[in-house]
């Protein structure tokens, strides 16, 4: 027997909400905490990344959204037809539609992008995880992010 209460399901949802308030507010701040564009490619990289879109925020949300209507649709309800058409194109605005202006914008932005090392703009560079410090304490979670061409990623690799 357990003696954690449990929560009615308007609690529960609240809760999850809330969760993911918490994961949108992180993204939105690890953005806007400065004027550097890289930042900004990283945070709409996390919502959508066409190298991986079932990684991002959108797929997660298409992939509740696409959960829900199958399960509808094995409930059988005579009158849900109507509402699982109407989920099938949200989940696909979801991620499709709503992932491909990510995708153009970053398309947009990345070229913006300057190696923080060399200081370059190089096709190459990538917004990642500061390599030094990841390498020195990799239990962390919260490196410093930075846009870095292959090149500058490995040498600061090295260097740990």
């Amino acid at each position: 027997m357990s003696s954690t209460p449990k929560m009615t399901l308007d609690q529960e949802l609240a809760a999850a909400v809330a969760i993911v308030r918490v994961g949108l507010d992180r993204i939105r701040d690890t953005a806007t905490r400065t004027e550097d564009v890289a930042p900004h490619i990283a945070a709409l990289r996390a919502l959508y990344d066409q190298s991986a879109p079932e990684a991002g925020v959108l797929a997660a949300v298409a992939d509740v959204i696409g959960t829900i209507t199958v399960s509808l649709t094995e409930v059988g309800h005579a009158d849900s037809e109507s509402a699982v058409e109407l989920l099938d194109e949200a989940q696909a605005y979801a991620q499709d539609s709503t992932g491909d202006r990510i995708h153009r914008a970053l398309e947009k932005l990345t070229p913006l992008l300057v190696c923080k090392e060399c200081g370059q703009a190089k096709d190459d560079v990538k917004v990642m995880p500061d390599p030094f410090t990841e390498a020195l304490d990799p239990d962390r979670d919260d490196h410093e992010l930075m846009p870095l061409c292959s090149g500058c990623a490995t040498a600061r690799f090295e260097e740990s």
